[in-house]
């Protein structure tokens, strides 16, 4: 248990510019999953309130959509990778 600690002690305290490459992009891809899921799930909650004739809430959650499948866009394609 204690050499378990040492090596979540060790992870915890280096900087980010010194992670290995393998472990920012599956970083980056379990963030593009969640912010991917969110969009889906609003997509179909604007639908429904749409179908609900909630047409003022709907507009709203349909913004909230496009500006989560934009970050997603963005998460995508990555800008810059930097190598050690």
């Amino acid at each position: 248990m204690a050499d378990f600690r040492e090596k979540i002690k060790t992870i915890s305290s280096t900087k980010g510019s010194s992670a290995p490459e393998t472990a920012k992009r599956l970083g980056m891809g379990c963030l593009l999953i969640v912010v991917l899921a969110v969009s889906i799930l609003t997509f179909f909650l604007a639908i429904g309130l749409f179908l609900s004739s909630n047409w003022i809430l709907a507009l709203v959650v349909l913004l909230f959509f496009a500006l989560s499948t934009l970050t997603a866009a963005v998460l995508l394609f990555p800008q810059k990778i930097d190598s050690l």
